[in-house]
């Protein structure tokens, strides 16, 4: 399948007498920008008298009209538009604006404030290494003294970008020409797209909420991500590269895997076009991305695992099978001596306790762990059965799960893992929390100032999601929705997954994924995070997992899609099951394994009764 890009570059493309002949041909979009930079656009970028076009503050709205221009001229002269658009850095503004995702005021007003913010970032510099992979820098990192320093572009195969505060960018530079690589230092005054722009980050993004975003009308890849942008509520992805890294070898990558590609760069410069013949030389190596379950193979997975994450927790999770079952009993002691020797105390003991029974199961590094041994072991009843998955979804923490059944992490390192990352949020990110909502997400967007305090943690299914933020916050939220009638439940979590609040712990975070063995995939993962498919098993990874956005509806979506498979809840609540029979009443076949009312032996029997019923319904109509 044969596709066409059109991208747009960002900071280092520009250059004096850029824009000439765009400033004629539309005077009254010159004046428009004019109008909102209060100078003349037109005189810097042609003239520069005061020598500011190379500074941060104007060379973003520079850059930005010149390429929204560039893309208006290519429109008019009647050029077919591409497939999707991809802008580097602040080139993904130009990207956005293609898309219809503001208008040209809109987006002059966007890079200005962005181009002044980053203009006060703390002093910074940035250098590129030429001739290492980046995994190759990334280990040259961790075993130096240089830990202020973050990769910020990933551009090719060995064209990695770093950033950093300015003493340590120009004393590390001995540490990778020693290893054989070029070192080139930026012209810049800033650490982009690092840690150090976090709060430049904030600010932009209170900024940027006070504008409209329109639905997008065509595709536009995120530098965050190196995915396709939503439709709607995006703005999150493009207020985050400010501080993350531009992931454009990968998003060069996944568009050449499907097929050949046509790239056309528009705006100053040919840097884009040089990175993409590199690329293409190149291409970094990725796992499929199926959009359906049948799309991954000719055999169709008749069983899928799903596991679930931070809320379905409760003490005695699993009690009964635990007494009853060997094989559930076994796995939990397993677990239980793995999380003595990461903690030094009993996981069972507490979680079987019958005096805490009706507590809410609010400890993190407790809830953490036991619903990491829950869900592998009630994987070994079923697999003691004879049911073993053709694919796995993780939904949040059931990803860290998902990716012990399918082989990627090994038990006793998914426990280090999950007790680790805890230990962080409980010291760093106490007094937070999350909320359950009983409403459509439209209803979270049509109200901004009432959910202002608060971050759209995950969507569930049509009428419910899930908000993170301050508890004290959530509290006063649960009150202003009961006065409207709409229902909400605060989960026994007090930490607030998936925003902004967990922040603080992501550098130690990644550093813990980092001492990790990761293995091969054995099976297709699917994350409800990204949509799709697990392609790379890094901190990149599993930072976002924990960080970002979990949408379960749409990633379920993707997955009916003419698939007969049967979905299993191995969540200890069935929350995940209750999600599709509210979200695909019709369309998804699931059932649980237990959940907080009791009997688990029965419904485990129960569950395993209609897997052989939808096992002899698919022989049967494959006869």
């Amino acid at each position: 399948m044969s596709s066409s890009i059109w991208v747009f570059p960002g900071q280092g493309s520009q250059h004096k007498g850029m824009g000439e002949a765009l400033f004629a041909r539309f005077p009254d979009l010159v004046n428009e920008a004019d109008e909102v930079l209060g100078y003349s656009i037109r005189e810097l970028c042609l003239e520069d008298l005061n020598g500011v076009l190379g500074e941060t503050e104007f060379t973003q709205p520079a850059l930005f009209v010149v390429s929204a221009l560039g893309l208006l001229a290519q429109r008019e002269d009647g050029l077919a538009a591409p497939q999707c658009y991809a802008g580097h850095s602040l080139g993904e503004f130009a990207a956005l604006f293609a898309a219809g995702a503001f208008d040209f005021a809109t987006g002059v007003a966007l890079v200005k404030e962005r181009g002044r913010l980053m203009s006060t970032a703390r002093r910074g510099a940035m250098a590129a290494v030429v001739g290492l992979t980046q995994a190759r820098v990334a280990e040259l990192i961790a075993g130096s003294a240089f830990n202020g320093i973050d990769i910020a572009n990933v551009n090719c195969a060995q064209q990695i970008v770093i950033s950093g505060l300015y003493d340590d960018i120009v004393a590390c530079e001995t540490l990778f020409t020693q290893a054989g690589a070029r070192y080139v230092k930026l012209n810049v005054s800033a650490a982009f797209h690092s840690r150090y722009m976090r709060d430049i980050e904030q600010q932009f993004k209170q900024f940027a909420q006070s504008f409209t975003f329109n639905p997008l009308n065509a595709r536009v890849i995120s530098n965050y991500t190196a995915l396709d942008y939503p439709q709607t509520d995006y703005l999150s992805l493009l207020t985050r590269q400010i501080s993350h890294p531009v992931r454009w070898y990968e998003s060069i990558s996944r568009l050449l895997a499907q097929g050949e590609v046509s790239q056309q760069e528009i705006g100053p410069g040919q840097v884009l076009t040089s990175l993409f013949a590199k690329i293409k030389a190149q291409p970094m190596t990725l796992s499929a991305e199926p959009k359906g379950l049948n799309a991954a193979s000719a055999a169709k997975p008749r069983v899928v695992f799903m596991y679930g994450g931070q809320g379905a927790q409760y003490y005695g999770m699993g009690a009964e099978l635990y007494r009853r079952n060997a094989a559930f009993r076994s796995q939990m002691d397993q677990c239980d001596a793995l999380y003595r020797q990461h903690t030094g105390h009993s996981l069972l003991e507490p979680l079987y306790d019958e005096t805490r029974r009706h507590l809410p199961l609010t400890d993190v590094v407790l809830s953490n762990a036991a619903l990491l041994s829950v869900g592998v072991s009630l994987t070994r009843v079923l697999g003691a059965e004879g049911v073993e998955p053709g694919a796995v979804v993780g939904y949040s923490l059931g990803e860290c799960i998902s990716a012990v059944v399918a082989g990627v992490l090994t038990l006793d390192d998914a426990m280090k893992l999950l007790v680790n990352q805890a230990r962080l949020l409980s010291e760093k990110t106490a007094g937070g929390g999350m909320m359950s909502v009983l409403a459509p997400v439209d209803h979270f967007h049509a109200h901004s100032a009432l959910y202002q305090h608060t971050e759209l943690a995950s969507i569930n299914f049509q009428k419910n999601f899930v908000v993170s933020g301050e508890l004290q916050r959530l509290a006063a939220l649960k009150e202003q929705l009961t006065q409207q009638q709409i229902i909400s439940m605060l989960l026994p979590v007090e930490q607030p997954f998936h925003s902004a609040g967990i922040a603080a712990i992501e550098q130690d975070f990644r550093a813990l994924v980092g001492t990790l063995a990761i293995q091969t995939s054995s099976l297709p993962v699917y994350s409800a995070m990204s949509g799709t498919s697990v392609a790379r098993w890094d901190d990149e990874y599993f930072w976002r997992v924990l960080r970002d956005r979990v949408d379960f509806f749409s990633l379920m979506k993707v997955l009916s899609e003419n698939s007969d498979a049967f979905f299993v809840d191995l969540s200890p609540s069935g929350t995940l099951s209750t999600f599709l029979k509210y979200g695909f009443p019709t369309l998804i076949q699931h059932g649980t394994a237990i959940n907080q009312f009791g009997r688990n032996v029965e419904s485990v029997s129960n569950l395993l009764n209609e897997l052989k019923k939808h096992s002899e319904q698919a022989v049967t109509e494959g006869a």
